[in-house]
């Protein structure tokens, strides 16, 4: 039996999202209800992990969604906040959710995996169209740390913002 091979995928019609599960409802249902209209309406790009194996269908295991945002410099963490424009252009990573059967395996590391992937994309896109700034939202403290491991900074508190500067994730990227 051969092992399954993995990509990644812009979101596009055909691809089946009901069987997605990420232990999350929430997420579950932004994927399967608001996914497709964020892309329709330019708010947002999806992106798929997607899943194959030899004669079965393919199967999303992960996606993530990025969009553009514009970032005010006083409320970064203070060390990040030099040479950034008073309103800086950014990108905020405003999904990213892996299936519950791909968490915890050690060797493979799909939860980075994925979080690499996608800062890969933010990396390229700006270097087409600028931003210099990526923030993300944790859902919940539990994943300040996950974010803070790989290279976000928070502000502390109860704050659940977490930044990085792209020229911070190019050289996280190229480590």
């Amino acid at each position: 039996m051969s092992e399954p091979t993995y990509n990644t995928a812009k979101l596009a019609p055909g691809f089946d999202l009901g069987a997605f599960d990420c232990g999350e409802e929430g997420y579950n249902q932004w994927l399967t209800g608001h996914a497709a209209k964020a892309v329709e309406s330019g708010a947002s790009m999806v992106y798929l992990l997607i899943e194959n194996r030899p004669n079965s269908a393919q199967r999303v295991v992960g996606y993530f969604a990025i969009c553009p945002t514009l970032v005010v410099r006083d409320d970064m963490p203070r060390p990040m906040q030099r040479n950034l424009l008073r309103n800086t252009p950014g990108w905020l990573l405003a999904k990213l959710a892996l299936e519950k059967s791909m968490r915890g395996d050690k060797e493979n590391q799909w939860g980075w995996q994925l979080l690499r992937v996608a800062l890969e994309t933010i990396v390229s896109a700006s270097a087409l169209g600028g931003g210099q700034v990526i923030v993300v939202d944790a859902d919940n403290p539990g994943l300040v740390g996950w974010y803070s491991r790989h290279g976000f900074g928070a502000t502390g508190g109860d704050d659940l913002r977490l930044y990085m500067k792209v020229a911070t994730a190019k050289k996280y990227l190229d480590a």
